[in-house]
């Protein structure tokens, strides 16, 4: 795909160079009155620049951050002169896309959208690492490990334009799910009320009209980040998108499935069930609409709020966090999964390198430490003696004062090892997950029939994986798009995704009614042509099939 040079891409460039958008940041290795650094051009120095997400916290004052720093110049050899581009995370997506679009990046970028990555993969702008083969063995050691590792990390044609981020494995193998959004409830009422929590998305609005009538000002339901997702995954259905489900790629909107969870979602609304605010209400505005009684079911919430909730309670309020309920016609809801329990290639953070960086190869040898195990122990899990210790078996344990710590991620960020709350030290690129389960606080939840007060993280670690829980897209084949094939999957794609979003919020709010489903259907054909994109999907599919079969 060509970037585009129009007027756009010229008023983003002036903005970079002016330092509009990324004010005070410097991208090379003059010094500030403009004479060269002849240290960071000497061969005793590695110098060069790095854009990453900042979490909240200062990273030069991490303790760890300055161990990383000495154990790359004490591995390299080089002292190591880094200009770090830090952005808010909650700004990242839109301002990389701002440096992707003006061409004018730093020497290293973390880019934390595959969709992004791909769009600028093979146009120039990143410099392909294929040659360096020989210098990458940490991490090419670790794709290998993952399950089609090789074919996610390179390219048919066996080139490859970033690293990705790799994740080791919390779980055993085959076992145990990691279930990151689920339903939340305020238990305290529920308990209060003789109300069950729900089993069925029959027993869900079954409890929601229960509440209604005793509390008659509240609105019972209200889901996080403005999504329904959940609903969607119950009635097996992957949402509003070109999915896998688990023989061929499909559209949601096409299926009847989607149909069926719009009706629930617009009977939840029309019965005023579903908070009226559930499609623009920010996170603060849900905590405080929680915490004060106007909602008491959340479709879904990040699984550790609700722990936050409970800390943060000042009554008698209560919340417990449980999966999805079932849906009868469709049997298991399938739920949010990740899947932790192998080495994996995190599709969604990938390191790419300016294709005019002059230090190539220097540069590839610092990314593969990385994934060097000591390296991922030392920004995973910070010091040992200091962070961490070992147990009878030689895995690393964080130290009591940070476990036993009312807020263990918070304790954490005294030393801003990755594990803690608001630190990412290093380059970003490789974790062991395990450290988030060592140190993960007991959450108040309901699982198969029963409260439980244990770590949620553990809460299926038994449970064989995959299982009836697992969507079919968590596992979906990896698909590789032409140039050709990605221009025409945005051109089609970009106005019926516009569409069908108007319209699902439309059919769920009543202001279309759902007997004009087949006109629904007939202008989402005339919007654009999704036959030619599952084309598309289905071609790329049997290139897929072709190169695991070789």
């Amino acid at each position: 795909m060509k970037r585009s040079k129009g007027f756009l891409s010229l008023i983003l460039t002036i903005l970079f160079v002016s330092g509009t958008i990324f004010a005070g940041c410097s991208f090379d290795n003059k010094s500030k009155d403009g004479a060269i650094n002849e240290d960071a051009q000497s061969g005793n120095t590695l110098s060069f620049s790095v854009t990453l997400p900042s979490f909240g916290k200062i990273m030069e004052d991490s303790m760890v951050q300055k161990e990383w720093v000495a154990e790359m110049e004490s591995l390299t050899g080089k002292k190591l002169d880094v200009k770090f581009n830090y952005i808010p995370i909650s700004e990242y997506s839109d301002k990389s896309k701002l440096l992707l679009a003006s061409g004018d990046i730093t020497d290293l970028v973390l880019i934390m959208n595959k969709d992004l990555y791909n769009q600028y993969e093979a146009d120039g702008l990143f410099m392909d690492l294929s040659p360096y083969q020989e210098l990458l063995p940490n991490y090419l050691d670790l794709v290998r490990q993952a399950t089609n590792g090789e074919i996610k990390a390179i390219r048919s044609d066996g080139t490859f334009y970033g690293l990705w981020n790799m994740n080791l494995p919390r779980q055993a193998p085959d076992k145990g799910m990691g279930v990151y959004t689920p339903a939340t409830y305020r238990y305290d009422i529920l308990e209060k009320n003789s109300i069950k929590i729900p089993n069925t998305i029959d027993d869900l609005y079954e409890a929601a009209k229960r509440l209604k009538e005793l509390y008659p000002k509240s609105f019972p339901v209200n889901t996080i980040w403005n999504s329904f997702d959940s609903l969607f995954l119950a009635h097996h259905n992957g949402g509003s998108q070109v999915y896998w489900n688990g023989e061929k790629y499909v559209f949601g909107p096409m299926e009847d499935s989607y149909r069926e969870a719009l009706q629930f979602a617009n009977k939840l609304f029309s019965e005023k069930l579903l908070d009226p605010e559930a499609f623009s209400d920010k996170e603060d505005a849900i905590k405080k609409k929680i915490m004060n009684g106007t909602n008491f079911i959340l479709l879904q919430s990040w699984f550790n709020s609700a722990a936050d909730w409970n800390r943060l309670a000042t009554g008698e309020e209560k919340f417990i966090i449980s999966l999805f309920p079932d849906n009868p016609k469709y049997g298991k809801a399938w739920q949010s999964i990740n899947d932790y329990s192998t080495v994996s290639v995190d599709q969604g953070a990938v390191m790419v390198v300016n294709s005019k960086a002059k230090n190539a190869k220097d540069l590839v040898q610092l990314m593969d430490l990385q994934y060097k195990p000591e390296i991922i122990e030392l920004v995973t899990w910070g010091l040992e003696g200091t962070t961490y210790t070992r147990t009878a078996d030689g895995n690393p344990t964080f130290v009591d004062s940070i476990k036993n710590a009312e807020n263990a991620w918070e304790e954490g960020d005294k030393y801003g090892m990755r594990a803690s709350s608001s630190y990412r030290p290093g380059l970003q690129m490789a974790i062991d997950t395990k450290a988030f389960v060592d140190f993960a606080p007991n959450d108040f939840g309901f699982v198969n029939g029963s409260i439980i007060e244990k770590p949620w993280e553990t809460a299926f670690a038994d449970m064989p994986f995959p299982n009836d829980y697992t969507p079919p897209m968590v596992n979906e084949p990896f698909l590789e798009f032409t140039d050709d094939e990605r221009e025409q999957i945005t051109s089609v794609m970009s106005p019926i995704n516009t569409f069908v979003a108007e319209m699902q919020n439309k059919f769920i709010n009543g202001k279309e009614s759902l007997d004009n489903w087949s006109a629904f259907q007939d202008r989402l054909k005339k919007t654009g042509d999704i036959d030619k994109v599952l084309q598309i999907y289905a071609d790329a599919l049997k290139r897929y099939q072709d190169r695991v079969i070789q």
